[in-house]
C-alpha cells in the first residue's frame, strides 16, 4: 500500500515514527517489554528458553493534525526475520486502546478494529502496507491525541512457528493531510492597520487591501503552503450590496494578499466593511472579522501661522536658539487632526491638536539667523494634506564677531582674538578650539573679550558663543585661522606677474625669502609636470634664511617654478608654485609667394617659393626649419643674419584645405637656440 499526495499542492506527507513501542510474551504472561532496541516479534519464535508467542504495540502522537484535512494514512513496516518464506504471510494489524503500565500477555488493550496485512511477494519484504485513513479521522474526531496499533498473528496460528516473524521496532504511520488555511489576519486599508482599534479614515475611494494569510501545512523545501486571497467590500448600513473582489495568488505562506478596490464602489463620506478570506488548493479559511473604514477625500484649507515672538517681515527678532511661539489654526475645517511643519519641505514634525478643528501653539527655536520659512500644512483626521503654507521672518544674528589682529603672522607666532557681542547684556563668552574643550572668559568694561591663540599648520578653528546676564545664549559663530608659509620668489630677470622677462636661453636669478621662521633649506622644480621638467634641487638658506637659484629657460611661453622650505627640526612649508615668461626670440618669417596666415593663399602645386627668415635674437649663424611632414633641414644665416629658403609644393593638400605648417628656429653663434616660430601658410588651389 502506498501514500501517495493527491493532485493538489496544498498537503504535507509525514512519516511519523512510534512514540513508544511494547511487545507481550506468552513465556512471560503478565510481563511487557517496552522501548528494547530489538526488533518487533510477531507470532511464535524459538530461543534457548524455548517456544514464545509474542505480539506487538506501537503507540503515534497525531495530535499535530488536530483540525486537519487527512486525506490518507497508512501503516509501513518492514520484516526483518521470517521462520518460513513458504508460508504465507498471516497478520492482523488491530486499533487498540493505548498500552499502560498493565499492559502483558494476559492483560492485553482492547482490540478495536482489525485490518489484514497481506504485503508484497518478497519475502522478507521491506515494505509492507496498510490503509488506516479511516482509524486517524476518527482518532482526531473523537479528540485523541495518540492511536496505538497491535501487530499479530491470528489465533489459529499464532503458535506456528512457521508463521512466525520480526519487523523493524519503528514502522512508520504516513499521513498525508492538508491544514485548512487560518483565517486572514493583520488587515490594512490604504496601508492603515485595521488593529488599532479606533476609527478608520482613508483618503482615497480606491484603497488598496492587504491581509496576512497562514497555513500550517509546509512543504518539500521547508516554506509554507500556497495561498490565494479574496477581499469582500460592503457599506455598513447595506449588506445586502456585499462585492467580492477577485481573487489573487499570495504566494508561499505565510504571504500578504493584496487587492485594490476598483472605483464605482466606494464614495466620499461612507463607511463601509472589509473582510479576506484564504484557500488553498484544497480547502477554504473562515472570513476574517470585518474591519470599518470611512472615505474621506476631501483636502483641509491651508492653516493660519501667527507669532508675536517672531512676527513676519522685518526687523529681526529673537535669534538662533531663541524659541518663540508659533500658533496654527485650521481656518475653519472641522476635522483637522493636527499639523506638519518644518524649516524644510523635507524635514517636517507632526503636531496633534488638542480638539478637533483646533488651534495649536508650538515653542521654535531658529536654527540660524537671518531670512527663514516655515513651511506648515494641516493635516485631517483621514491624513488628507492642505496647501503648504509659507511663513518668512526675520531671525537676528546674535553670534559674536571675531576680530583678527594678526591675520598675516607667522607659523608659532600668535593671534590676537577679540570678541565682540551681537546679544544684549553678554556677560561671558564661550569659545573652542577645533572642537576641543569649552573655555569660558568674562567680558571686560567693554564687553567684549580678548584671548589668544596659536594656530598650527594646517590652520584652527575658533567658535564662540556669548552667555548674557539671563542665561540666554547667543548663536555660534566660527573663524578659521589659516598660516601662509610659502615661501616667497622675486625674480628680477623673469618676473612672476605675467610680464615677459629675459629672451629664452639667458640665464636668470630667483630669490627665495623665508614666510617661516628658521628655514634652512628650500627644495625646487622649474617646470614640474611639462616636456622640459627639470631635477629636483636642494638650495641651502642663509642666515637671513634667503636662498638664490639659477636657470635658463630652453622655451618660450609659461615656465613654472615651485618651491618648498624647510626648517632645522623638518618642518615643511606649503608649496609656493609660480609662472614667468621669458621672451620669445623666435624668428620671424616672410614670403611673398606664400604668404603666412593669407586665406587667399599663393603659389599651387608646382610653383616654387622664397621664404625668408629674419632673425630676433643676436648672432645668428643658421635656421632648423620644416614643411610640413618633411624631414627637417638646416641653412646658414647671412651676414645681416638672415636667410632665404625656396620651396615647391609638389600637390595640393586637400586633407588640410591648402594649409601647410612651416617651424623655423634659430641658432646663435656661441649662443642659444631659439625657440620655434609657428607659421601657417595656404596653397591656392588649382583652376
Amino acid at each position: 500500500m502506498l501514500i501517495h499526495p493527491p493532485a493538489a499542492s496544498a498537503t504535507s506527507q509525514q512519516a511519523l515514527r512510534p512514540t513508544s513501542w511494547t511487545y507481550t510474551d506468552s513465556r512471560t504472561p503478565d510481563k511487557a517489554y517496552t522501548g528494547s532496541a530489538a526488533d518487533a516479534p510477531v507470532g511464535a519464535w524459538r530461543d534457548a528458553a524455548g517456544k514464545h508467542k509474542s505480539r506487538s504495540y506501537f503507540s503515534y502522537d497525531i495530535s499535530a493534525y488536530r483540525g486537519m484535512r487527512i486525506n490518507a494514512a497508512g501503516f509501513v513496516l518492514a520484516e526483518t526475520q521470517v521462520t518460513d518464506c513458504r508460508k504465507e504471510r498471516s497478520w492482523q494489524l488491530w486499533s487498540t486502546d493505548p498500552v499502560t503500565s498493565t499492559t502483558s500477555w494476559n492483560r492485553p488493550p482492547r482490540e478495536r478494529q482489525r485490518f489484514e496485512v497481506t504485503g508484497a511477494d518478497a519475502c522478507p519484504s521491506s515494505y509492507i502496507g496498510v490503509d488506516l485513513g479511516t482509524v486517524v479521522r476518527d482518532a482526531l474526531a473523537a479528540g485523541r491525541r495518540t492511536v496505538t496499533f497491535e501487530l499479530r498473528v491470528p489465533d489459529r496460528l499464532e503458535g506456528n512457528l512457521h508463521y512466525g516473524r520480526h519487523v523493524r521496532n519503528d514502522p512508520a504511520l504516513i499521513i498525508n493531510a492538508n491544514g485548512i488555511p487560518g483565517t486572514p489576519a493583520q488587515l490594512t486599508v490604504d496601508g492603515r492597520s485595521c488593529d488599532t482599534g479606533g476609527p478608520l479614515w482613508v483618503t482615497t475611494d480606491t484603497p488598496q487591501l492587504t491581509a496576512l494569510l497562514t497555513d500550517a501545512d509546509i512543504n518539500d523545501t521547508g516554506g509554507g503552503d500556497v495561498a490565494y486571497g479574496r477581499f469582500a467590500v460592503w457599506p455598513v448600513d447595506r449588506p445586502q450590496d456585499r462585492v467580492e473582489l477577485p481573487e489573487n495568488f499570495a504566494g508561499y505562506t505565510p504571504a500578504r494578499s493584496w487587492g485594490t478596490i476598483p472605483a464605482g464602489i466606494l464614495t466620499d463620506g461612507g463607511t463601509y466593511a472589509v473582510a479576506a478570506q484564504s484557500r488553498d488548493d484544497m480547502d477554504v479559511s473562515p472570513w476574517s472579522a470585518e474591519c470599518r473604514f470611512t472615505v474621506d477625500t476631501s483636502h483641509p484649507a491651508p492653516p493660519v501661522v501667527s507669532s508675536a515672538d517672531y512676527p513676519p517681515g522685518s526687523p529681526p527678532h529673537g535669534g538662533p536658539g531663541i524659541p518663540g511661539a508659533f500658533t496654527f489654526t485650521a481656518n475653519g475645517t472641522a476635522d483637522v487632526a493636527g499639523y506638519q511643519y518644518g524649516e524644510s519641505y523635507f524635514s517636517m514634525t507632526s503636531v496633534a491638536a488638542t480638539t478637533l478643528g483646533g488651534p495649536v501653539t508650538i515653542q521654535l527655536a531658529p536654527s540660524r539667523a537671518g531670512i527663514l520659512t516655515l513651511y506648515v500644512q494641516s493635516v485631517d483626521r483621514a491624513g488628507n494634506l492642505s496647501e503648504m503654507v509659507s511663513y518668512r521672518f526675520l531671525v537676528r544674528n546674535t553670534a559674536p564677531a571675531i576680530e583678527d589682529a594678526d591675520p598675516d603672522a607667522w607659523l608659532g607666532d600668535p593671534h590676537h582674538l577679540t570678541f565682540a557681542a551681537n546679544l544684549d547684556g553678554t556677560v561671558a563668552y564661550t569659545y573652542q578650539i577645533d572642537g576641543g574643550t569649552q573655555q569660558t572668559v568674562p567680558a571686560e568694561a567693554d564687553g567684549k573679550a580678548r584671548v589668544t591663540v596659536v594656530p598650527g599648520a594646517e590652520g584652527t578653528t575658533v567658535s564662540v558663543f556669548s552667555t548674557a546676564a539671563s542665561g540666554l545664549r547667543s548663536g555660534t559663530s566660527s573663524r578659521t585661522l589659516f598660516v601662509d608659509s610659502e615661501p616667497f620668489v622675486e625674480s628680477a630677470d623673469f618676473p612672476t606677474d605675467g610680464s615677459p622677462g629675459r629672451p629664452v636661453g639667458t640665464e636668470g636669478v630667483f630669490t627665495l625669502k623665508p614666510h617661516m621662521h628658521g628655514v634652512v633649506a628650500y627644495t625646487y622644480q622649474f617646470n614640474q609636470g611639462q616636456v622640459d621638467e627639470q631635477p629636483q634641487g636642494t638650495v641651502a638658506a642663509g642666515a637671513d634664511g634667503t636662498a638664490t637659484v639659477r636657470f635658463t629657460p630652453g622655451r618660450a611661453g609659461y615656465n613654472t617654478l615651485t618651491v618648498t622650505s624647510r626648517t632645522a627640526d623638518g618642518t615643511e612649508s606649503e608649496t609656493t608654485g609660480v609662472s614667468f615668461v621669458p621672451a620669445s626670440i623666435a624668428p620671424v618669417v616672410t614670403s611673398a609667394d606664400y604668404p603666412p596666415g593669407d586665406w587667399q593663399g599663393g603659389g599651387g602645386p608646382g610653383v616654387e617659393g622664397t621664404f625668408v627668415f629674419h632673425p630676433t635674437a643676436a648672432g645668428v649663424v643658421s635656421y632648423t626649419y620644416q614643411f610640413g611632414a618633411e624631414p627637417q633641414q638646416t641653412v646658414a644665416a647671412a651676414a645681416d643674419g638672415t636667410a632665404t629658403v625656396r620651396w615647391t609644393p609638389l600637390e595640393y593638400p586637400a586633407v588640410t584645405g591648402g594649409w601647410v605648417d612651416l617651424l623655423v628656429r634659430s641658432t646663435s653663434d656661441g649662443g642659444p637656440v631659439s625657440d620655434w616660430a609657428y607659421v601657417t601658410f595656404r596653397i591656392r588651389p588649382p583652376s
